[in-house]
């Protein structure tokens, strides 16, 4: 019964933990990731809704992409607690063997693993489609793409803008357009619409305009230039991390696909679903601070150690992750990998507790 509480104690503990980690790394992230998006609005010209949505969409790719960072803390900030609050102590004492503990950490990090597995083969997915599906609908706002002054903004395709002053009104002066073949300026302008189109109402300016190697100049007391022959600079298309699981793979069997996106696509596909898997050998790294002889092992060395191991495997990780796009073959050298690494920490994981249990 009391093993039973213990046991429940810990894992409680550590998901406490990682909730908090998880929650504070991916919010610090999201909200200077919202700064940077901000151009959205100021840019392109989307509306405040349309942003608020897709910053809304994103955030699961953000916790997807700090998970394993996050797990790796939250198992050291576990291990730190319960070794300087002397429970592990306690443990020992109740006849909880280090066996027991490493088993319950490894129960710990399936979880985690079935969580990322979901995260990045699901939710992150789907998310991020959705947040691209919302910039695809989003409809031009000029005002929005006129708020910055005395910027050259090219919220459109094939469109460049100029304003001095803009009285966030609809109300504009100093106003300069550039396109392919044509440039107008004017004194003072103001913003129409009609509920599906945007326009621009302009005074006492000159257009000047290229036809056959000439130059034409024009001046206007007014004119209207209309927005509804370009395209807002949404990129539509979903990228490889916004599909699902299963595209990829028929995706993958295409043969006309470039050698550039083929090795992309393996790169996304091995990142949903064997790069989780690297929770169960940092699972087990970090089991090696349950070694308390402190005569043959300085424990605050060994936490050191252990942690730029953990943070140096994500590094290598990465990489041949990166190379297993390439072909089949890496992708198998990946998995192998992974396989021998699980191994092999076990296997010396596994001679240190024995050893220990004997003195």
């Amino acid at each position: 019964m009391l093993k039973n509480k213990i046991f429940q104690y810990f894992f409680l503990e550590f998901f406490k933990i990682f909730l908090l980690i998880s929650l504070s790394f991916s919010l610090l992230i999201w909200f200077t990731q919202a700064a940077r998006l901000l151009e959205l609005i100021t840019e392109f010209g989307n509306p405040v809704n349309v942003y608020f949505k897709y910053l809304l969409f994103s955030y699961p790719k953000i916790l997807k992409n700090l998970f394993l960072l996050n797990f790796i803390i939250s198992m050291f900030f576990l291990f730190a607690k319960l070794n300087d609050a002397k429970e592990f102590g306690i443990y020992w004492l109740s006849g909880i063997s280090k066996f027991q503990i490493y088993s319950l950490c490894m129960s710990i990090g399936i979880v985690v693993l079935l969580m990322h597995l979901i995260l990045s083969i699901f939710i992150a997915p789907w998310s991020s489609h959705q947040g691209r599906l919302v910039l695809g609908e989003s409809k031009f706002t000029l005002i929005n793409a006129l708020v910055k002054e005395k910027n050259f903004n090219s919220p459109l395709r094939g469109l460049t803008i100029y304003v001095e002053n803009n009285d966030k009104k609809g109300n504009l002066n100093g106003i300069f357009i550039y396109e392919k073949s044509r440039i107008i300026t004017a004194q003072k302008g103001r913003v129409l619409t009609d509920g599906e189109n945007s326009y621009l109402e302009l005074f006492n300016g000159t257009t000047q305009e290229k036809n056959n190697n000439k130059i034409n100049f024009i001046n206007f007391n007014s004119t209207i230039f209309d927005f509804s022959k370009y395209q807002l600079k949404n990129i539509k298309t979903p990228k490889f991390s916004e599909r699902q699981i299963g595209w990829l793979y028929k995706r993958l069997e295409d043969k006309q696909l470039s050698t550039v996106k083929r090795i992309d696509l393996r790169v996304e596909i091995n990142s949903r679903l064997i790069k989780p898997f690297l929770i169960l050998i940092i699972s087990t790294l970090i089991c090696f601070l349950l070694f308390t002889n402190e005569d043959k092992i300085n424990q605050k060395k060994l936490r050191i150690v252990i942690y730029m191991l953990s943070v140096a495997l994500l590094i290598i990780n990465q990489i041949i992750l990166n190379l297993s796009g390439k072909n089949i073959n890496y992708t198998f050298f990946y998995v192998y990998s992974l396989i021998f690494f699980f191994i092999f920490t076990n296997y010396i994981l596994y001679k240190f507790i024995k050893s220990e249990s004997k003195l």
